[in-house]
């Protein structure tokens, strides 16, 4: 039996569950996964250690290096090289272009096994790449077997640097939609939900900035962390714009008490500057809550079809999102249309049939291929 071993940061909600669905679903292979870090001091999420099957965790020294956006994470892993050759798999499946993606390809390359290359980076979040950025991009470009891609826009972005079409497998990202699937919706008309991070790249205070726009009567209700820095600049936002009354601060929630904030929302609205994908886009859709979606958010591409599950706009023109969310929040007819719609696209979500691109891939892979 073919060894599979998939590298990555840190376990998330959504990575375990589709590694534990591959590990106890595909026989044909045996998986296992190498994760750089335990977490990161950003996230709060609840991981059930008894999905980590197979699996090792590293401990990373971590930089944290502070953009315009947002703080970016860079894993300085140790023993990836004996790590791997412990499993001594005959494929490596790395995500985007880190340390441990560039060992795991040198790896590959000097036991004669083969290497795929996972990316969820798009044209817009790679736009403003440095030197060493660059060079490792093709580095495991030239060498890699094949790729995966969460997306429209991160396909679209391998295609643009070369990678042959017959190469590139799509593995949309996604969570376990059964989670949100489904279940008595108890819509509360007003209610516009955020759900995220607020750091700046997430565009919270752009969102905010279109309230005073918006002619139907409403409540946001923002779930999410942040620091003390970004919550009191948010806030004073809204003070300056008379509407912290129509805002209530829900905090960092999670399993059932994030699907029911899905379930009573009216809209539900990411306003983001720039996401590779944006799961939560894909928590709304498996709740069957209409959406309004930055046009920077990557994912909204696979996930909304304007005018028939929700709106995508720009986000920085706060006319044009205060328009999309009171068109929503004004035309509750056509709610349970936009709902059935949704419910069509959640099934490419699915487990099932997510992991026939990660299949597809490894079994191409595996293959002697041309470079």
């Amino acid at each position: 039996m073919k060894k599979i071993l998939f590298v990555t940061n840190i376990p998330s909600p959504y990575s375990a569950d589709l590694f534990y669905y591959l590990q106890s679903s595909i026989k044909k292979y045996k998986f296992y996964v190498l994760y750089t870090h335990e977490t990161e001091d950003n996230r709060k999420w609840t991981i059930d250690k008894e999905k980590l099957k197979n699996t090792i965790i590293l401990k990373s020294r971590i930089l944290k290096v502070k953009t315009k956006l947002d703080i970016r994470y860079i894993h300085i892993p140790g023993k990836v090289f004996n790590t791997i050759s412990r499993v001594n798999p005959d494929m490596v499946i790395a995500w985007e272009y880190n340390i441990a993606a560039v060992q795991s390809m040198i790896w590959c390359k000097r036991h004669n096994k083969k290497f795929i290359s996972v990316t969820e980076g798009t044209l817009l979040t790679e736009s403003n790449l440095w030197l060493i950025q660059k060079i490792t991009r093709k580095m495991i470009i030239s060498t890699a077997n094949a790729f995966l891609v969460s997306g429209i826009k991160a396909k679209e972005k391998l295609l643009s640097w070369g990678v042959k079409k017959e190469k590139i497998f799509t593995e949309l990202l996604t969570v376990d939609v059964n989670n949100f699937v489904g279940g008595h919706r108890e819509v509360k008309k007003n209610i516009i939900l955020y759900v995220g991070s607020l750091v700046k790249r997430k565009g919270v205070d752009l969102l905010i900035s279109s309230l005073p726009l918006i002619e139907n009567n409403y409540v946001l209700r923002i779930v999410g962390n942040g620091t003390e820095d970004e919550i009191s600049t948010l806030k004073k936002i809204a003070d300056s714009l008379n509407v912290s009354d129509k805002i209530e601060w829900c905090g960092f929630k999670e399993g059932k008490d994030l699907v029911k904030e899905y379930k009573e929302a009216a809209v539900f609205v990411l306003p983001t500057r720039e996401d590779c994908f944006g799961l939560v886009l894909l928590e709304a859709l498996a709740s069957g809550v209409p959406i309004v979606a930055s046009k920077y958010a990557d994912g909204a591409y696979d996930i909304v079809l304007p005018g028939k599950n929700g709106l995508m706009v720009d986000p920085y023109k706060k006319e044009e999102l205060a328009e999309a969310i009171d068109f929503v929040l004004g035309n509750p007819k056509i709610w349970p249309e936009w709902e059935q719609y949704s419910a069509e696209i959640v099934k490419k979500f699915s487990y099932p049939e997510v992991s026939k691109g990660i299949i597809d891939a490894i079994e191409f892979g595996l293959k002697k291929t041309e470079r």
